[in-house]
């Protein structure tokens, strides 16, 4: 509770700090204008909170886009930060490091995402996980995983949205940690941090329509939107042949962080599509062409 607290009070002392120039966002002065935004991107971006309420709750037209301005520049810097991050690990011939990339990610959507609560909530999880597998005596591989889809599931009740699919917070870390709702994509990618950081070693399988997890030790598929599914490759060949797409054996192979990175970025630039979100929109799409990703 005290952490708590503590965060309101922050917010509070922020929302002090920065009133007299919110007072002044309606001024039409454009060196005003520049001036406040300014001002405001020097708090960083424990202020998006307010930002965010603020603009829900301003009249003046003026006033609203001056702070979208200040959102949009928070946004657009954590698109930069992934595109930095992505382009250092090439650089030094490694694979970009799965948390790291989609947390970076993460600040696109909400620039307040903060990587050590998320870390500490996976970190509780994987805790949690072990303690299942020592209580049931969890020896072999999928006995392993069953502790996982127990706590991943079950005591933390991670689920696919049930309305609303497409919704561009299904796809974040921030989002999607608070509200335990991920599209298929965003579940994968956390199950498979989890299980990593509980001693089972996972991989991600681009199978297209449908991304799924398996574990290096086991010959079936793990089906994280539908609750941690065991699919055999029959099953997946069979769900291939419904969608009418020929099967190669690289729809069934294991993909790097890099190539999640580019289904993801393809996901958000459908849901922004969707939500009519021109400037998001925008924004993904010109990290997709710099990366040369197909949409």
């Amino acid at each position: 509770m005290s952490k708590q607290f503590t965060i309101l009070d922050r917010q509070q002392e922020l929302a002090q700090k920065i009133s007299p120039a919110l007072s002044l966002l309606d001024d039409t002065d454009e060196d005003i204008s520049s001036h406040i935004e300014q001002y405001l991107f020097s708090f960083g971006t424990s202020i998006v909170p307010i930002i965010r309420n603020e603009i829900l709750n301003q009249s003046s037209e003026q006033s609203i886009s001056t702070l979208k301005n200040v959102l949009n520049h928070f946004k657009e810097e954590g698109l930069n930060e992934v595109k930095d991050y992505v382009l250092s690990c090439r650089n030094r011939q490694v694979s970009p490091d799965l948390f790291t990339l989609f947390d970076l990610l993460s600040h696109f959507g909400y620039p307040e995402s903060n990587a050590w609560i998320i870390e500490a909530h996976l970190n509780a999880m994987s805790d949690e996980v072990k303690e299942h597998m020592d209580r049931t005596d969890a020896k072999n591989e999928q006995q392993k995983i069953n502790s996982l889809n127990s706590v991943f599931f079950d005591q933390f009740t991670y689920r696919p949205p049930t309305s609303h699919y497409y919704l561009p917070e299904h796809c974040f870390f921030h989002s999607v940690t608070e509200k335990r709702v991920g599209i298929p994509l965003a579940l994968s990618l956390l199950y498979i941090i989890l299980g990593n950081k509980s001693g089972i070693a996972l991989e991600g399988i681009g199978m297209p329509l449908h991304f799924l997890v398996k574990s290096r030790d086991l010959d079936t598929y793990i089906d994280v939107y539908n609750y941690g599914l065991s699919l055999s490759k029959e099953d997946c060949l069979n769900f291939l042949i419904k969608a009418g797409i020929p099967y190669s054996d690289t729809m069934l192979a294991p993909v790097d962080s890099e190539d999640m990175l580019c289904r993801m970025l393809r996901n958000l630039y459908h849901c922004f599509k969707r939500e009519q979100s021109v400037w998001e929109l925008e924004q993904v799409e010109d990290l997709m062409n710099f990366f040369e990703i197909e949409h």
